[in-house]
């Protein structure tokens, strides 16, 4: 594809895929072909299985492999990730060139924060980077201790990095790629249309997108600008359809419960996300929608209208096999007062829990609860993956 990253996937373009179904199944495809609007054909253990619009809920890839790039966001937790290659002369675009995405070129006034690659910098996000009262655009610059903050307007990106005025300046100054934290803009404009899908990438890309094919090469999206992205199944992470669903992380809690083993939560919840940052990733699949918790967490939901069911899968983030400890919770699924799904003792490795279709009533409460288990609460990184309330089934 014309503008493709020349960085090559290091995973194969062969590996399967999981898919998340509206019935509560999940199925692990050798190969899927199609589009949401004449339905998907799914190769699982050999045989082809036709699926009808409405029956993709997510199909999950690769883990997420982040790497030292540097972050474009926009809101809502938008973001492009790969290397500033410049902007238009007169300010209106930018663009990135993704290892998988490709060559993006995205509207300034959609823009929330830039972040250059090294260090930890590109893991900063938006929110972390609060603006003052009264100050639409910022330069945050490295300083002796920390960072200062710098008023003004950005006037457009360069190669090297950014030109930007400061408050009472008319004249823009240069500012390389290594001498800012970060670039802010405090009212990035929304999207005009709303995503078919979530896209999330192997390098950490997420982005809201239209049109999306399946084919034997790969899957191909179209961006909010109408351009269309190439990616071999080997840089998928995860696409979450939107649909006469409701994923629960899109729902705000009525409840929040979050206590530590002596004190409080080392980390609190976090929605579409693990509870230390990053994407969910679980048994190396990633996970586009969800909720990141640490023990203990009780989260309340009231079931809204039309919802029949519920079904989530959970199970200890991948990233508590990597530290120093033996995590060990206990997850439960309350429904109405009632438990309506229990599994103690849930420790990293294999496949995540399945809570399979519970029923649910509207305007019931539901409650996420993790608790905790043999030992302290350390390790104890949950995720609650992909949880959606589902309507009754088409007659």
């Amino acid at each position: 594809m014309p503008g493709q990253a020349p960085v090559e996937s290091t995973a194969t373009a062969a590996a399967a895929l999981a898919l998340s179904l509206s019935d509560g199944r999940t199925l692990v495809a050798s190969r899927l072909e199609g589009t949401r609007e004449n339905g998907f054909a799914a190769t699982v253990d050999g045989r082809v299985e036709r699926l009808s619009r409405g029956d993709l809920v997510a199909v999950h890839g690769v883990a997420v492999q982040p790497l030292d790039l540097a972050a474009a966001w926009l809101p809502a937790g938008e973001v492009v990730r790969g290397t500033l290659t410049g902007g238009d002369p007169a300010g209106d675009t930018l663009t990135i060139l993704s290892p998988v995405l490709g060559s993006v070129e995205l509207a300034v006034d959609r823009l929330a924060a830039f972040v250059p690659a090294g260090g930890a910098s590109p893991r900063l996000e938006p929110a972390a980077l609060p603006l003052p009262t009264g100050v639409d655009e910022a330069l945050f610059v490295h300083a002796r201790i920390g960072y200062d903050l710098l008023a003004g307007s950005l006037h457009r990106f360069t190669p090297q990095g950014v030109r930007f005025a400061t408050s009472g300046n008319e004249t823009a100054k240069a500012y390389g790629k290594n001498e800012f934290v970060a670039l802010r803009i405090g009212d990035p404009a929304p999207r005009e249309e709303p995503p078919v899908a979530t896209l999330l990438t192997r390098t950490g890309d997420r982005l809201g997108v239209g049109a999306v094919v399946f084919t034997a090469e790969g899957v191909r999206c179209e961006l909010e600008n109408g351009a269309v992205a190439a990616l071999r199944v080997g840089d998928l992470a995860c696409l979450s359809f939107r649909g006469p669903w409701t994923y629960l992380s899109d729902l705000e809690p009525t409840a929040v419960d979050e206590t530590g083993f002596e004190g409080p939560v080392l980390l609190p919840y976090r929605r579409d996300a693990a509870v230390a940052g990053g994407a969910l990733v679980a048994a190396d699949r990633t996970h586009g929608k969800g909720l990141g918790v640490h023990s203990r967490s009780r989260l309340t939901f009231t079931v809204p209208p039309g919802a029949a069911s519920f079904w989530t899968r959970v199970a200890l983030d991948d990233s508590a096999a990597a530290l120093p400890l033996r995590p060990d919770v206990d997850v439960r699924v309350v429904h109405g007062g009632v438990v309506a799904f229990e599994r103690r003792g849930l420790e990293p490795g294999g496949e995540p829990a399945d809570t399979g279709l519970l029923p649910v009533s509207p305007g019931a409460t539901l409650i996420l609860e993790v608790d905790f288990g043999k030992g302290r609460e350390l390790g104890d990184r949950v995720d609650w993956l992909t949880p959606i309330f589902l309507p009754s089934p088409a007659r």
